[in-house]
């Protein structure tokens, strides 16, 4: 195999990024067909780059000259078109989380071990330039031992549609802070074992009616005795709030901050900047790099960088993480 030809799954904001990177970013890739529930979507996205279109994906998986598929749909649909994607010989890159609960995630686990096929998760900050460096600062023992984790997630806005019912989406744990667990695995190589959640609904009484939170604090206890902290909030007045910081015994790395400072308005009352751009600019050359990489895994024949177990295990801190706010208690994470 030479090249790796797609189908994107699901035209949404983030499949339409995808279509994108795949048809003109990512080498060795070819994309060939595109797939969503809306057949004018479908069509308009199809017929603009000039590739096959459909609104029933089982079509798409059934199709022999496709050799991978993107899966980019609400997340409660996400097991059934993985699975009827790996039965049908395809690898599959999903976005995240891989299913609303580590229960369905399992399953999809042990099937695509079975098959022996590539199934990579949407962690894109695993591939973002300052994460990057963090990760090789921490592992040449640039901070020394690390004793804590610290992050912290804020949207503007809350989630919309299926997106705000947790028992489609997994809620703010799934839907939201499986980005922050696996990053947190990801820079310090350690396994969570215990968390500690406290919640609440302080601005959309919406999300509380559906059963979801709008803030969250989690403490979380790692391998080797690390600590960590991560607030998770679905408001933040003054933009896209992403920052995370490793404190060592030696020293502190930091990643992030909450303003965008490509930007600012000095007058003589102080300088002004623009609130930090919103995640599919902030990461755009992560997500094109996520997927050179799953392509380059799997013409290389070499485990994806973001595993199906790495997805499966943020999904088991999401849902110690739902017990320990239920139950106002430390609970241990069960892999």
């Amino acid at each position: 195999m030479k090249s790796v030809r797609y189908a994107v799954i699901g035209l949404g904001r983030i499949g339409r990024l995808h279509c994108e990177t795949l048809r003109s970013r990512v080498d060795k890739a070819e994309l060939v067909a595109v797939c969503d529930l809306s057949e004018d979507l479908a069509r308009s996205i199809g017929e603009k780059l000039g590739v096959e279109w459909c609104s029933d994906y089982s079509k798409i998986l059934v199709n022999q000259y496709i050799d991978a598929v993107v899966v980019a749909t609400p997340t409660f649909t996400h097991k059934s078109i993985v699975l009827e994607a790996l039965e049908e010989g395809k690898h599959v890159f999903v976005e995240k989380p891989l299913a609303p609960s580590s229960s369905e995630a399992k399953e999809i686990v042990s099937i695509a071990n079975r098959k022996r096929l590539k199934v990579m998760v949407g962690y894109q900050r695993r591939f973002d330039y300052a994460y990057r460096e963090a990760k090789l600062r921490i592992e040449e023992e640039g901070i020394g031992r690390p004793i804590c984790f610290i992050d912290i997630a804020r949207d503007p806005q809350p989630p919309s549609g299926w997106a705000a019912d947790p028992k489609l989406s997994g809620g703010i744990f799934a839907d939201m802070l499986t980005h922050d667990f696996d990053i947190a695995r990801w820079l310090l190589g350690l396994e969570v074992l215990k968390v500690y959640v406290l919640g609440g609904n302080f601005f959309y009484n919406d999300l509380k009616m559906l059963g979801d939170l709008d803030f969250a604090n989690i403490m979380l206890e790692f391998e080797n005795g690390v600590q960590g902290l991560i607030q998770g909030c679905r408001r933040s007045v003054y933009g896209y709030d992403l920052r995370t910081e490793i404190l060592g015994t030696d020293g502190t790395i930091s990643i992030g901050c909450s303003f965008d400072y490509s930007f600012y308005h000095g007058t003589p009352e102080g300088v002004r900047f623009r609130g930090a751009p919103w995640f599919e600019r902030r990461f755009y050359e992560a997500y094109v790099d996520e997927l050179r990489s799953f392509t380059e895994a799997i013409l290389n024949d070499s485990p994806p960088q973001v595993t199906v177990e790495d997805g499966y295990k943020a999904l088991c801190i999401a849902d110690a993480c739902w017990k320990s706010f239920r139950e106002g208690r430390v609970v241990s994470v069960v892999y």
